[in-house]
């Protein structure tokens, strides 16, 4: 039981083996790892971010003086 349940798994074995075996496969897994949640957060960030000028105008005229 002091083993993770993925560590049983053929494809996490095989992910793993190719990334001992071969560099090139580390370094693109490293990769997408890193740029792929990168691309979302930055969608995720254009989506959510207004750039309404009369919203933020809203927004700074009640903010507390604090938080300008």
């Amino acid at each position: 039981m002091s083993q993770a349940l993925w560590e049983e798994s053929p494809a996490w074995r095989w992910l793993v083996t190719q990334t001992k075996v071969s560099k090139p496969f580390f370094f693109t897994f490293a990769t997408v790892c890193g740029v792929i949640p990168g691309i979302i957060g930055f969608c995720v960030m254009q989506l959510t971010n207004s750039s309404n000028p009369q919203l933020e105008a809203h927004l700074r005229k009640n903010a507390s003086p604090d938080s300008l």
